[in-house]
């Protein structure tokens, strides 16, 4: 798995890991794909964040962001 810039640079923000991200994209709570076609996939992070992640329409093992999700 491969990670932007940006989701490296959220990941480092929000504490949250590789493993974390992996572990998600593994075995997602839900997942959808939003209007450009990257699929989003949601779940908790080992530091207990609820973050979702959104994956490269072209590159399904290319992590674009990371971010945190409010309930």
């Amino acid at each position: 798995m491969t990670f932007s810039r940006h989701a490296r640079n959220r990941m480092r923000h929000l504490r949250v890991t590789a493993e974390d991200v992996e572990a998600i994209v593994a075995q997602p709570e839900r997942s959808d794909v939003d209007d450009s076609g990257k699929v989003r996939h949601y779940g908790i992070a080992g530091n207990g964040r609820r973050i979702r992640i959104v994956l490269a329409s072209e590159n399904p093992d290319h992590v674009v962001s990371v971010h945190e999700r409010r309930r």
